[in-house]
């Protein structure tokens, strides 16, 4: 007859039964344990917990826990809520030395500066100083360093097509490209006021990208009308918050033995020809509030040829900024008769490449800032304007100058601007720099 037996088992069966055994086993004993956690805990006990409220003066509400500064008393305080069971400080040896006094008062324990006071007296600045930035009494942090991205263009109804051209116009809402491009801006302390410009943006994509990504926003940046991509660049620097300018070359005294846009504007061209080649750079690119010169020094001196194009610039509703390096007054006069929304650069920070130099025009700019309540450089997106001019910004605010955007001096009548001392916000709405200090 046969013999038979039972086979082993299977280690690799074994295993798994074993396992899963296992698994079932402490999984039940975990799901037990933290049932038990869940119902019979008390939350309180897992440990200390601490909300810090900076800047409430108030303590008879509850805290506040957004960083702000407010100035119900002109004074600093620093209240520090701890919820129940929390350890309160039992003396005021245990309080970290903050150069501050302690009051405790029921649960809420007030630190206030015990020179806030007398700081805003003896004219030193009131409020907390946080990455480089015062934050003062009515502002937070976010409000200070929030970017305003500007809206993509073109922007429909101050944008039209002629022969085939897409060129800016006023709107028949009576909008124009130079208040609905440019960058907003308030100064409701009317402190001084500088205003930069860089240039020569779009040919080398390297700089072009350094300039968008690395200066505050509030600086402006002018585009060259043939460098490539420009529409791309130009929105890319208004989504960076930058207001932008197309740069228009105009005939200076040694043309003819360099090599010349071949749009550029001579002072010898007929009316008819100069306006034709200004729109044909006005048609490369939508979303600039203005043109800057590039040169030009003798298309300046010529007043017949100046006339047509600053006319021209004005039923399209643009602004001209005047980079400070042409001799003549031509500019201004006209601007001024033909209400076009105008402003002159005290001259260029860059003109020579040293650091020390760029230092020393930028020094001049705020001498001239606060002497007469607003300035403005140009320069151009060389690696080291760049790199000087975004560190210099950064020390600005504790100067007591405000970094504004070039629209915000532009002023349809220039001349009587002056008189008046006040100038445009970039906006229809009424200009806000104080310009006599």
């Amino acid at each position: 007859m046969g013999y038979g037996r039972d086979a082993d088992p299977s280690p690799l069966k074994s295993g798994i039964v074993h396992a899963g055994f296992s698994l079932l086993v402490f999984g039940g004993f975990a799901a037990a344990l933290g049932a038990g956690i869940q119902f019979s805990g008390d939350p309180a006990d897992a440990g200390p917990r601490e909300m810090l409220a900076l800047f409430e003066s108030n303590t008879d509400r509850a805290p506040n826990l957004k960083a702000r500064l407010r100035d119900d008393s002109a004074k600093m305080a620093l209240s520090a809520y701890a919820e129940a069971n929390s350890p309160a400080l039992e003396s005021a040896s245990d309080a970290p030395s903050l150069g501050v006094e302690y009051v405790e008062s029921g649960e809420v324990l007030t630190a206030s500066a015990a020179n806030a006071g007398q700081g805003a007296a003896e004219g030193q600045e009131v409020g907390v100083r946080i990455n480089g930035k015062l934050v003062r009494p009515g502002e937070s942090y976010s409000d200070l360093t929030k970017i305003i991205t500007l809206e993509r263009a073109p922007i429909a109804r101050v944008t039209e097509t002629v022969n085939g051209v897409r060129l800016p116009r006023i709107g028949s809402d009576g909008a124009s490209p130079a208040d609905v491009y440019a960058r907003p801006f308030a100064n409701p302390r009317q402190q001084p006021v500088i205003a930069l410009v860089v240039g020569g943006l779009g040919i080398n994509a390297t700089h072009t990208k350094s300039a968008i990504e690395e200066l505050p926003p509030e600086v402006t940046l002018s585009f060259a009308p043939d460098a490539k991509r420009l529409q791309f660049w130009i929105n890319r620097a208004r989504a960076a918050g930058h207001e932008t300018l197309i740069e228009v070359p105009m005939e200076a005294y040694d043309y003819g033995r360099m090599k010349m846009h071949p749009q550029t504007i001579l002072a010898k061209n007929s009316n008819e020809a100069n306006l034709q080649r200004l729109d044909a750079l006005l048609g490369r690119a939508s979303g600039y509030f203005g043109v800057i010169n590039y040169q030009g020094a003798k298309f300046a001196d010529t007043e017949a040829a100046v006339r047509p194009v600053l006319n021209h610039l004005t039923a399209r509703g643009l602004a001209i900024v005047e980079d400070g390096g042409l001799q003549s007054d031509t500019f201004n006069v006209i601007a001024d008769q033909v209400r076009l929304p105008y402003v002159r650069a005290n001259g260029a920070i860059d003109t020579k490449l040293t650091a020390d130099d760029i230092k020393t025009e930028l020094m001049e700019l705020e001498a001239a800032a606060k002497e007469k309540g607003s300035a403005m450089g140009s320069g151009y997106a060389f690696p080291i304007t760049i790199e000087i001019a975004r560190a210099w910004t950064k020390d600005l605010e504790q100067k007591g100058i405000l970094l504004a955007p070039v629209s915000a001096l532009t002023s349809t009548t220039p001349l009587g601007a002056m008189d008046q001392g006040r100038m445009r916000t970039g906006s229809l709405s009424v200009g806000s720099v104080e310009t006599r200090g």
